[in-house]
């Protein structure tokens, strides 16, 4: 009885193996829906944009911070319709995407494609709006207002609620200068 049961659990561990590892290939048709197609030429074609000092700082704030922060999966969040029983094949997209990009791949994607309201798409046309600046020319504390705009560009706005925005740009300009004293 127990060599049955082994046997019938190791031909379900090695099923699950290869469903997983199929599900996750090129194979796969559901990776090429013209959605997911141009999501990742979409995520290839913001490589072009230096956004260094910006992910850096990102980077540096979100590796101390125990908020969960995924660009990632904010950039499956693109892909429509949210039917019932998209949520498996957004599940798959996400570890697709995961497989196939890093983390600041995504991030310069959400970056170039993310809305900050006033229907300002991206991180350059939110810089000449909110600050009258080229992006090269912000400050610390402007890239950290923009990047305080990431979690919730409404929530966040410096027109619309500047002592939230002051509040929260002051918390990760706390954590960016702690980190920077432990290094």
């Amino acid at each position: 009885m127990f060599k049955k049961t082994l046997k019938i659990f190791f031909g379900l561990l090695i099923f699950l193996t290869i469903l997983i590892g199929y599900l996750l290939s090129d194979f796969n048709p559901i990776y090429k829906n013209e959605e997911f197609v141009n999501l990742t030429d979409k995520i290839k074609n913001a490589q072009n944009e230096d956004f260094k000092s910006i992910i850096d700082i990102h980077n540096k704030i979100f590796k101390e911070l125990k908020e969960p922060n995924c660009p990632c999966q904010t950039a499956v969040n693109n892909i429509g319709p949210f039917r019932h029983g998209y949520s498996i094949t957004k599940s798959l997209y996400d570890l697709k995407i995961k497989k196939d990009f890093t983390q600041e791949e995504c991030l310069k994607f959400v970056l170039v494609h993310y809305d900050f309201g006033y229907h300002q798409i991206g991180i350059k046309a939110a810089s000449e709006f909110f600050f009258n600046k080229n992006i090269k020319e912000l400050n610390e504390r402007e890239k950290i207002t923009l990047i305080a705009m990431l979690k919730n560009s409404s929530l966040y706005n410096p027109i619309r609620n500047k002592k939230g925005v002051k509040n929260r740009v002051y918390l990760l300009e706390r954590i960016l200068h702690k980190q920077n004293k432990q290094n």
